[in-house]
């Protein structure tokens, strides 16, 4: 716990009221509805409704102080803190927080698999230390300060997830959570409405390689992308499948459930996530385990109790069938290595492939690319949804096998039938198409 004395050293604050500053503060929240005795209340205004109306219930519930706008008319003495940008002091405080405790930071980002890294590797690491990690991908410039602000006084590792949509916004989240270890996943096709290409993805992604070498901090390199492993700088440990990396798994291979099972140092091991795609991941975690000092028993181990989850190649069933429901993000490259995995289990697949969002001018060539390629594996039927897919089909002629569905209706009724009768299905497609819909 922390003196809000501490915290009232921040720059941002304009003043306070009703507030001891020699109270115990046990973290922070944005919602007001998990506010507890001794947390710091960031009100925030939204869309639909406005955090600073719900000051009092969190004065109720024993809250120490609500960080509020310098507006903010304080009718009922409340204890308060106003500020000119509250989301700034959230990050503010999320910092000196950080600063005042001894827990290790471990940084991840990357285009795709950072929170399934992040997962496996709180699965590895929790075995051995007490640790706490981004919920769920709570990993912007409000869900990094709050992972920030859940480190406890035992807290030995943090696992913060660092996203981006916007360049700088990892410079940001690495000044902000300070890391002493950090590893970028992969460098790949994502939010290409702002980064316009892949280039443009690593000069925002290698901010974190930047900030740790300045400070000395440990840089995890993935050597079989072709971005990362020109990263030289640095107290650097290499991982991947290719290019003599430091960390590897060896002799790979599907059984006959779809499921991977591979050697680490010498020892078998396994993953209960179908196909090859997060074999990858798996390493990710298993080398920054490594650099934690786990053993190779330890770590194979916990990788054989890792289970997929929240729309993540969740495996799941339903009605006569199983399906991997992997629909929490999707971009060129995390589509083209999901079409690819599929395959590797088998071509008799019914996929469901919807829209990848945010690419911008890319989005046309993006989606016919996809198409192409799904249809040139010639899995037993595509479904395609939306509105860049339809777009995307109109110029193609890919065959019979694959279809495009007007609307989630339809599509859950074809969706239906074909898992009534037993088939192998594996959907995918972005957040904002809610594919999760068809299992409803």
């Amino acid at each position: 716990m922390v003196r809000l004395s501490e915290l009232l050293k921040v720059s941002g604050i304009t003043g306070y009221e009703n507030v001891d500053r020699n109270a115990l503060v046990s973290g922070g929240k944005t919602d007001s509805r998990l506010i507890g005795s001794g947390d710091i209340y960031f009100a925030f205004k939204g869309q639909n409704t406005d955090g600073h109306d719900f000051v009092p219930q969190c004065s109720e519930k024993g809250m120490a102080a609500a960080v509020v706008d310098k507006d903010y008319k304080n009718s009922g003495e409340f204890p308060v803190i106003y500020s000119s940008d509250v989301e700034k002091t959230l990050g503010e405080f999320a910092s000196a927080w950080r600063k005042l405790h001894k827990a290790k930071i471990i940084g991840i980002t990357g285009t795709n698999g950072k929170t399934t890294t992040k997962e496996i590797l709180s699965k590895i690491l929790s075995s051995k230390f007490n640790l706490i990690s981004t919920f769920k991908n709570y990993n912007n410039q409000i869900g990094v300060p709050l992972t920030l602000l859940s480190i406890k006084d035992d807290t030995e590792i943090a696992i913060v997830e660092l996203g981006t949509n916007h360049q700088g916004e990892i410079e940001y989240l690495a000044n902000l959570s300070d890391p002493d270890t950090g590893i970028i996943t992969n460098i790949g096709e994502g939010h290409l409405e702002f980064f316009k290409d892949k280039k443009g993805v690593y000069l925002e992604k290698s901010s974190l390689y930047e900030y740790l070498y300045k400070k000395g901090g440990r840089i995890f390199v993935n050597t079989d992308d072709e971005f990362l492993r020109e990263w030289k700088k640095g107290n650097i440990t290499t991982f991947g499948f290719k290019n003599s990396p430091d960390i590897t798994f060896e002799n790979v291979k599907l059984n006959g459930k779809g499921f991977p099972e591979f050697s680490f140092n010498g020892l078998p091991a396994s993953l209960a996530v179908p196909g090859i795609l997060n074999l990858k991941n798996a390493l990710a975690a298993a080398a920054i385990a490594c650099g934690f000092g786990m053993s190779a028993i330890e770590i194979t181990a916990a990788l054989s109790q890792y289970r997929s989850s929240d729309k993540r190649y969740e495996l799941v069933r339903y009605k006569n069938s199983d399906v991997i429901l992997d629909c929490y993000n999707a971009n060129p490259t995390s589509m083209e290595n999901f079409l690819n995995d599929i395959s590797l289990m088998g071509k008799d697949f019914v996929l469901v492939l919807g829209d990848m969002l945010e690419l911008g001018g890319a989005s046309a060539d993006s989606h016919k690319r996809i198409i192409s390629a799904a249809a040139k594996i010639g899995f037993r039927h595509v479904y395609l949804y939306g509105g860049e897919m339809k777009k995307a089909l109109g110029s193609e002629h890919p065959g019979s096998s694959v279809e495009h569905i007007e609307n989630l209706g339809l599509l859950k009724s074809e969706f239906d039938k074909v898992a009534s009768e037993g088939a192998r299905i594996a959907v995918k497609g972005s957040r904002g198409m809610k594919l999760e819909k068809l299992m409803e």
